[in-house]
């Protein structure tokens, strides 16, 4: 499956440090990142789907809740299924088997999640026998083929700590990381996020899901919406049961992250900017504005005429850059910086009742309070710092935070924040 390597290091600091080499001969131990391709033939992922038992947590990504259900993404195999009824103590109720499978999104009682290069639409209005209703074929790129035609669908990524010879670090150092995505493909990262991220409509008899400010789907009213690194595909989803592919938004050359929908208004971040794309024509998104940042990796949370953007180093981003920017969109047309916070290394982040829910990487959370935007960052409410966390629903419905790190999925009782309670956790096993 794997055919070779590509390197990537996030920190020029570590070559700027190897003076001492001598150019004739010489070894040094170092960290980077390395990339391992991932070919398949599409008849190796497309196989039949069902509810199977429940299985450990492995690799989580991302996170996504509907009505009184927690689905945890298995990245690259599929999604677990909890029953949140009592937050103290989430069911298992079991795994969806999806090879490939990074996103996904829900409304009604239909789900839809990527197969690769594929959007399956399953009907989960029973969970012990789901059904999958249709199958988009081609509609997410691949990233070329081999010699026997595989398609190469995505990278796993690995941090790698070891011996390389000095002639490699300008590689390692310049060499391009994964051109997919490290946050969909390959980390801890980002969930699938939706519509109604205020809530107002997710337990109706057309709930939509919630997810995350790391999402790559969203659905907004009859449409789904998904990124992928320099795109927005758009899908109508009026019938549940067969989403039509519309085609496709070019964005340009940024790697493309996250996406937040907001007031008929999609939020795109990427890893220079923030793009604005208006929905006026929800068949035809336009781009309304932008607002350019340093180049780190950039999820966005928005809220009234603010938009939270969290600006990290690390991975493919490439930056020195650890910051919540806080920016004015009152004017969509002209978004600017109201305020630039220091942070150690915030992920993905929610808002609720003034108060931002920041996922601070090997930190752990941190509860910000956010009634003055030139104050956040010294105004810490509270913070767990014994995990990695990634990212963080600070839900609309209950007193409950729920947040997916590196090591599992934590939640929390948010009712008085400033004496933060964890509940219950889900635990990754080796």
């Amino acid at each position: 499956m794997y055919l070779k390597s590509f390197y990537y290091l996030g920190l020029l600091a570590l070559v700027l440090g190897l003076g001492s080499c001598t150019k004739d001969h010489c070894k040094t131990t170092t960290t980077y990142i390395k990339y391992e391709p991932i070919y398949m033939a599409a008849e190796d992922y497309r196989k039949p789907i069902g509810l199977q038992d429940a299985r450990p947590l492995k690799n989580p990504g991302k996170l996504y809740i509907y009505r009184n259900y927690l689905l945890i993404n298995e990245q690259l195999e599929g999604i677990h299924v909890f029953d949140n009824s009592n937050p103290h103590a989430p069911a298992k109720i079991g795994f969806i088997n999806i090879i490939g499978n990074i996103d996904m999104a829900i409304k009604g009682n239909t789900l839809y999640a990527d197969n690769y290069t594929d959007l399956l639409t399953i009907d989960i209005s029973n969970w012990q026998s789901i059904r999958l209703l249709d199958r988009e074929l081609d509609v997410f790129p691949s990233y070329g083929q081999d010699a026997s035609g595989r398609l190469l669908v995505a990278y796993h990524k690995e941090e790698v700590t070891g011996e390389v010879d000095c002639s490699e670090l300008a590689g390692l150092a310049g060499g391009w990381g994964n051109p997919q995505q490290e946050d969909v493909a390959i980390s801890p990262v980002m969930q699938g996020s939706s519509t109604g991220s205020n809530g107002s409509n997710a337990r109706t008899a057309t709930a939509v899901g919630l997810g995350g400010s790391m999402a790559r789907f969203t659905i907004t009213g009859d449409y789904l919406y998904t990124v992928s690194e320099s795109d927005l595909r758009i899908f109508n989803i009026s019938q549940l049961d067969d989403p039509q592919y519309l085609g496709l938004e070019n964005i340009g050359w940024s790697t493309i992250e996250t996406i937040f929908p907001h007031e008929n208004n999609l939020f795109i971040g990427s890893n220079n900017g923030m793009y604005i794309y208006s929905l006026a024509n929800p068949a035809s998104p336009q781009l309304t504005g932008t607002f350019a940042h340093a180049n780190a990796c950039d999820p966005v949370y928005v809220k009234g005429n603010r938009a939270y953007v969290t600006l990290r180093s690390g991975g493919i981003c490439d930056s020195y850059s650890n910051q919540l920017d806080v920016v004015d969109v009152s004017d969509l047309t002209n978004p600017h910086l109201i305020e630039s916070h220091p942070m150690h290394n915030p992920h993905g982040l929610s808002l609720k009742n003034n108060l931002l829910y920041i996922c601070e990487g090997d930190v752990g959370l941190k509860i910000f309070d956010a009634t003055d935007d030139s104050r956040i960052g010294e105004r810490l409410v509270a913070q767990d710092p014994s995990f990695f966390a990634y990212d963080v629903i600070a839900s609309p419905f209950d007193d409950l935070a729920l947040v997916i790190g590196r090591d599992g999925f934590y939640q929390y009782d948010i009712s008085d924040p400033s004496q933060l309670q964890r509940i219950s956790s889900i635990l990754v096993e080796e």
